[in-house]
C-alpha cells in the first residue's frame, strides 16, 4: 500500500500519542487500512460534491463493524480510536484541503465536512460492534461462572452429601457394635461439615465485593473469611495503592479469589504467596505456591477455570498469566491498568 509523506507523518503522530495502536501489528494494520480508506472516502465525497457530513445513519456497514470488534479482541476502548481520529483529523486536514485544490470559502467548507464524514462514518459501527463484543464476553464469562459453581456443587458438595448419608445408612442397616457406630457416625459427621464448609466457601465467594477497600485489602478480608486462621498464605504490598474504578476492582477481586480457591483445591499444605505490585499507572498481582504445580503444555484452560478467569480479565482489559511446571508450583499473574477505559 502506498503511502504519502503527509500521511506518513500523521501515521506517525498518532502512534506516537497511542503506541497500543502502533505497536501491535494487527492494530497497525488495521489503523493503516482504516485511515487510507477514510481520506479515499473523502476524496470521494468532495468529489462528488456531497454537502452533507452526517454519516451515523450507516452504523451496520459490515466493514465497520468488523473494525469495532477487532478492538474488543485487542482491549481497544472506542474512545481511544476516537482520540486518534480528532489527531488525524486536527494534523490532515490542511493536507486534506491542498489536496483537493479547495481554495474559496465554500470549497473549504465542504472539504473540512468531507474529510469529517470520512472519518466519522467508522465510529457508530465500531461503537455497536466494541459494544456486542464486551456483552458476549460478560454472558460468556457468566455462563463459564454458572457451570463451574454447578461442578463444585457436584463434585465437591454432593459427593461429601452423599458420602456421609451412605455411612449412616450403613450404620443404621447393619446395626454395628457401640464402638464401630461411634467412628461411623463421627466420619459421616466429618463428611457432612466439609459439605457444609463447601457450601460457606462457595457463599462467600458470590458474594465478594471491594466495596470502599482498595483491592489488597478486599482481598486479605475475603482470604480470611475463606480460608483457615492456619492457611499457609500472606499478601504483601509494594508501592502506593492505586483507586481503581470499581467495576474493574469487582472483576479483579473475583479472579484473584479464583486462584486462591485453586490453589486450596489443587495444591493442599503448600505455601501460597500474594503480592500487589503497584504501579503509577497500573497494578500488578501475583498469586504463587510450591505446590506440585502442572503440566500448562497438556493441561486445557478449563482445568483451573482459567478460561473464565481470562474472559473476565479481558473484560476489564487486564492480562492473565499462568506458569506452571510439575514440581515446581504455580504463579498466577494479573496485570490490571487503573484508567477508566
Amino acid at each position: 500500500m502506498d503511502i504519502t509523506a503527509p500521511l506518513a507523518a500523521v501515521l506517525a503522530q498518532i502512534g506516537s500519542r497511542f503506541p497500543e495502536l502502533a505497536d501491535d501489528p494487527v492494530m497497525a494494520e488495521s489503523l493503516l487500512e482504516n485511515v487510507t480508506s477514510m481520506i479515499a472516502e473523502a476524496h470521494e465525497r468532495y468529489r462528488a460534491g456531497a454537502e452533507a457530513s452526517i454519516v451515523s445513519d450507516r452504523y451496520l456497514d459490515p466493514a465497520h463493524l468488523a473494525t469495532g470488534a477487532l478492538h474488543a479482541e485487542h482491549a481497544q476502548h472506542p474512545a481511544g480510536a476516537m482520540l486518534a481520529a480528532e489527531v488525524l483529523f486536527d494534523a490532515y486536514l490542511p493536507v486534506f484541503v491542498d489536496e483537493v485544490g479547495a481554495l474559496s470559502p465554500a470549497d473549504v467548507l465542504r472539504a473540512t465536512r468531507a474529510l469529517h464524514a470520512g472519518i466519522w462514518s467508522r465510529f457508530p459501527a465500531g461503537a455497536i460492534a466494541y459494544t456486542e463484543a464486551l456483552r458476549q464476553r460478560v454472558t460468556t464469562a457468566h455462563l463459564d461462572s454458572r457451570t463451574q459453581i454447578a461442578r463444585d456443587l457436584h463434585d465437591r458438595v454432593a459427593h461429601g452429601i452423599l458420602a456421609g448419608l451412605q455411612r449412616i445408612d450403613l450404620t443404621l442397616l447393619t446395626d454395628p457394635p457401640a464402638a464401630d457406630r461411634t467412628a461411623r457416625l463421627e466420619d459421616a459427621a466429618r463428611l457432612l461439615r466439609g459439605a457444609l464448609g463447601e457450601v460457606q466457601d462457595l457463599a462467600v465467594a458470590l458474594h465478594a465485593r471491594v466495596g470502599d477497600d482498595l483491592l489488597d485489602a478486599a482481598l486479605a478480608r475475603h482470604a480470611k473469611d475463606l480460608f483457615p486462621p492456619d492457611s499457609a498464605i500472606s499478601i504483601v504490598s509494594l508501592g502506593t495503592p492505586l483507586v481503581l474504578p470499581n467495576w474493574k476492582a469487582e472483576e479483579a477481586l473475583t479472579i484473584l479469589l479464583e486462584a486462591l480457591t485453586n490453589w486450596r483445591k489443587h495444591a493442599p499444605g503448600s505455601t501460597a504467596v500474594v503480592e500487589f505490585d503497584w504501579g503509577s499507572a497500573s497494578v500488578t498481582v501475583t498469586v504463587a505456591d510450591d505446590g506440585p504445580g502442572f503440566d500448562t503444555t497438556t493441561e486445557a484452560d478449563g482445568r483451573l477455570g482459567r478460561l473464565t478467569m481470562r474472559e473476565r480479565a479481558a473484560l476489564i482489559g487486564a492480562t492473565l498469566a499462568v506458569t506452571s511446571a510439575p514440581g515446581a508450583g504455580t504463579t498466577v499473574s494479573l496485570a490490571v491498568p487503573a484508567g477508566p477505559l
